[in-house]
């Protein structure tokens, strides 16, 4: 496997190891009427302080325990002059490097800096998360390619869910005479084959497309037979074989001029679909003889679609300024990621008893999506949380 090296990696490949444990103390709880100080009980964590201690001071309670991480670290992009400084050049992280790299660390490069900033949180995080779990990472082109080469070592290759492209509905870098960009990435990988990637809930529209009703709900249905002209018997030689249709004739999967085809699926999977009432057989008139033609029903109840790696349709980053500026009537941050997004890595990837973590909380789109789905699906306590400093 190739493995990415850099400035300063021997000094930090490890140091997660030496990241020392803090306590975590109750600074005060926060419900529906506000701040308090007594404390409430929740379940629900914001945490003040360096994201590299919280991560290490969460392990003796949650290590293997998280289902969904979802982080938008710093993209990188030499712009200083945001709330978050996006050139890893802030003095926190200066001497941080300094104690950790070394006398090496002052002829580092932006990325390097980067680098030696990512890889032992990910580390972390690939702790905290539990088998089942899976982890989104927001990213540009800026550190996309190294993104995927240590998350490659942490997670493994094999753990590569894949790499969603989100129009962001803005336009950047034409100006510095480059191609515009109007996309940005999320980075999926899952602890280990034991996760479950579940669909996207249909919409309306896709609803329309269900439009017969039997005793089990609506249905749509396709023909069993491949229609593609490459779907081809030789392609899936397992796919060929005979069927037997309601006058008790053998029917075979073949072409409209001729040629053999191939079904959907191999023969056991049709044996099961006969045995759920899933196939429905009509007769069809072909050159004025009738045929009979089976179709396999799908129905809409418990469906979800596929997930695509481009995600458009969501809210663009427009619209997360919008929402942030509703919230506190100001734009008080910089590059809100759209409730939209999260909501959409929730519904696949979680459930609502799902445990959610965000390292980088930045403008807490992540909490108002969870907020959000647990008060629309009856999920974990909707309002209440205890906010946490890190001590010692």
């Amino acid at each position: 496997m190739p493995e990415l090296t850099w400035v300063g990696k021997d000094k930090v490949v490890s140091h997660h190891n030496d990241v020392p444990f803090r306590v975590l103390e109750r600074a005060y709880s926060f419900d529906e009427t506000g701040q308090h100080e007594a404390d409430n009980g929740s379940e629900n964590m914001i945490i003040h302080g360096d994201n590299l201690e919280a991560l290490k001071s969460l392990l003796p309670q949650y290590e293997g325990k998280v289902d969904v991480i979802y982080i938008d670290p710093p993209y990188n992009t030499g712009n200083e002059g945001w709330v978050y400084n996006d050139n890893v050049n802030d003095h926190r992280i200066k001497k941080w490097l300094g104690e950790v790299v070394g006398k090496e660390g002052e002829d580092l490069s932006r990325h390097d800096k980067w680098l030696c900033m990512m890889y032992p949180r990910l580390r972390l995080l690939h702790k905290l998360l539990a088998p089942t779990g899976a982890i989104f990472i927001s990213i540009d082109d800026n550190e996309c390619a190294n993104l995927k080469l240590i998350c490659d070592e942490i997670f493994g290759t094999t753990n590569f869910l894949g790499n969603i492209v989100r129009p962001t509905g803005t336009t950047t870098g034409q100006d510095a005479n480059k191609f515009g960009s109007s996309f940005d990435y999320v980075l999926a990988y899952t602890k280990s084959p034991d996760f479950t990637l579940e669909g996207v809930p249909l919409t309306e529209e896709d609803l329309k497309r269900f439009k017969d009703v039997d005793d089990k709900g609506r249905f749509s249905y396709l023909q069993l037979r491949k229609t593609g002209n490459s779907d081809r018997r030789e392609d899936r030689p397992n796919m060929y074989y005979p069927v037997e249709a309601p006058d008790g004739s053998l029917v075979y999967p073949v072409g409209p001029t001729g040629y053999e085809s191939r079904w959907r699926f191999e023969r056991k999977r049709y044996d099961q679909a006969v045995a759920n009432n899933l196939i429905l057989w009509k007769q069809v008139s072909k050159n004025g003889y009738l045929k009979w033609v089976p179709y396999v029903k799908y129905y809409a109840e418990g469906r979800n679609k596929k997930v695509s790696p481009l995600w458009d349709g969501l809210d663009g980053n427009k619209k997360a300024s919008l929402e942030v500026k509703a919230i506190f009537e100001k734009q008080t941050f910089d590059y809100p990621k759209p409730v939209s997004l999260i909501s959409r890595i929730l519904e696949i990837a979680g459930n609502k008893n799902s445990v959610i973590l965000d390292s980088f909380a930045g403008s807490g789109t992540t909490a108002h999506a969870v907020l959000s789905m647990n008060k629309n699906d009856g999920g974990a306590e909707i309002h209440t949380r205890r906010a946490w400093r890190l001590c010692g």
